[in-house]
């Protein structure tokens, strides 16, 4: 069943203002008048589940009372935010059609409207109302320019969206430098999908000028040096990564040996590697650098600097691999032993992200730059301690 106790919270709250209003006007108390009797008809429609009929007399209501336009405006938002657009657009439709609405009352009209049409997806209607509001100016300028960014982001216009954050920058004397940087990425990541690498790398130069702490940007920087080759470049731009936050050092790894393997260079990055475990244990740096002693001296040598390492920075997912070296050389009862722990702390790993929002606590596997629940740029980072890294 709907629960309707939402919406009849402001149609009780007017109810009893409006009797209250019509009997301070006069010496004794007036009767029920019409009013109050469609009033709470439509009321009973509501509690019947009947919310068109409803809509129906409160239009009818509003065309004969012009001081129930707040209430109405309130009660359109709430059958916005139940999800029933159409009767959020049939009301504050009604609104705006009225000669005698103007001032504030019509922009906070158009503006529910646009919300609504939003709501709804029906993304042009919205963004021409939004910039009608605009055009009259006032107090709901901020929110109109919110909903033309919502609207470009959703349309991956991002040259339009970058244009209206100059504006809501201007608007509100906010930064907004972090989403611009984010921004100038997705016009890069677009060059990039068309085969246009100068494109791209331009918008990448003018993210970290937005952001000079972009890690996304000088990710993208790397990777697009990498492909032309220039891995002592890339090595630059991916040390800078850690300065910018630190939480994405593990981010760098994998591209970073690539890097010094093309250059020659594997023991400058495992001296890099080995300070940064010092200053920030992650269980796939510890790895790198244990891989590194497998190859070069022994597994023996690999197992105890992991087990040392692990002992005082705790990670299952590193437990995971540990167990799946003891694996390589155990026999008989042992092996079955530990073959057991490395199922269960395998699965127990498959069902846990390694990514994760710090702002709604939405978690992947994998890294979202706009976070897929509450749209927030560059929230989501990898998830770090025991269930991670």
């Amino acid at each position: 069943m709907i629960n309707l106790w939402p919406l009849l919270l402001p149609a009780a709250a007017w109810s009893g203002w409006w009797v209250a209003r019509r009997q301070q006007a006069a010496d004794k108390p007036l009767p029920q008048s019409r009013l109050s009797r469609e009033y709470m008809v439509g009321l009973n429609y509501l509690l019947d589940e009947q919310p068109d009929k409803a809509v129906d007399v409160f239009i009818r209501l509003l065309e004969a009372d012009s001081d129930t336009v707040e209430t109405h405006l309130a009660l359109g938002s709430l059958f916005r935010r139940r999800g029933e657009v159409d009767r959020a657009i049939r009301i504050h439709q009604n609104l705006i059609a009225r000669p005698q609405l103007g001032g504030a009352l019509k922009r906070d009209a158009l503006m529910a409207l646009g919300q609504d049409y939003l709501s709804a997806g029906v993304l042009d209607r919205a963004e021409r109302i939004f910039h009608e509001v605009l055009e009259l100016g006032g107090v709901r300028e901020t929110r109109s320019l919110q909903g033309l960014l919502t609207i470009h982001q959703q349309e991956k216009a991002w040259e339009k969206a970058l244009e209206t954050l100059r504006m809501l920058e201007s608007a509100t004397g906010q930064s907004m430098h972090v989403q611009a940087a984010h921004f100038y990425c997705e016009i890069a990541q677009k060059a990039l999908d068309e085969k246009k690498p100068d494109k791209a790398e331009a918008a990448i130069r003018q993210a970290l000028q937005a952001d000079k702490n972009s890690v996304r940007a000088s990710l993208m920087q790397a990777r697009q040096l990498m492909h032309n080759g220039l891995y002592r470049e890339a090595i630059r731009s991916l040390m800078r990564v850690p300065k910018q936050d630190v939480d994405f050092l593990t981010e760098i790894i994998d591209p970073l040996v690539e890097c010094h393997t093309q250059c020659g260079t594997m023991d400058e990055c495992i001296r890099y590697l080995e300070k940064s475990i010092e200053d920030a244990p992650r269980a796939s740096t510890i790895f790198v650098v244990a891989d590194y002693l497998r190859r070069e001296r022994s597994l023996e040598a690999a197992i105890d600097f992991v087990a040392v390492r692990l002992n005082s920075h705790q990670s299952i997912r590193g437990l995971t691999r540990l167990i799946q070296w003891h694996l390589d050389s155990a026999y008989g009862k042992v092996r079955e032993k530990l073959q057991m722990l490395y199922d269960i702390t395998s699965r127990f790993m498959d069902n846990k992200p390694i990514y994760r929002c710090g702002y709604c606590g939405f978690g992947g596997k994998h890294l979202h730059w706009h976070c897929p629940s509450c749209k927030q740029w560059g929230k989501m980072k990898p998830v770090l301690g025991l269930e991670g890294e």
